[in-house]
């Protein structure tokens, strides 16, 4: 069985914010944050429902490295990216996020 990855649209923005503020800090950490993004993504691609679920359907994975959780539902054989949010905002956060189907 082969999945598709798709990203919703506000993921980029959740990559840039994260992104920018890496590089204040150190431009080493935004391009290890980028390369853990798509260390996870091959893992999700890998064992899509391997993930817990947490909030009615919506699955999460915790980067290796950094506070942060990519957001993903399973729908046949596409795994959507809902978000990627920083661990202490993404409970609250995420609830605001209506998966798309």
């Amino acid at each position: 069985m082969s999945f598709v990855l798709e990203n919703s649209p506000r993921v980029y923005d959740d990559i840039v914010g994260a992104v920018e503020y890496f590089l204040s800090i150190n431009p080493k950490l935004a391009e290890d944050f980028l390369g853990r993004i798509e260390d996870a993504k091959q893992t999700i691609l890998n064992t899509p429902s391997g993930f817990q679920v947490k909030y009615s359907g919506i699955r999460t994975v915790l980067l290796k490295q950094f506070p942060y959780h990519i957001y993903y539902i399973l729908d046949g054989y596409r795994i959507i990216i809902l978000a990627i949010l920083h661990a202490h905002s993404g409970k609250k956060k995420i609830s605001e996020i209506n998966p798309v189907k």
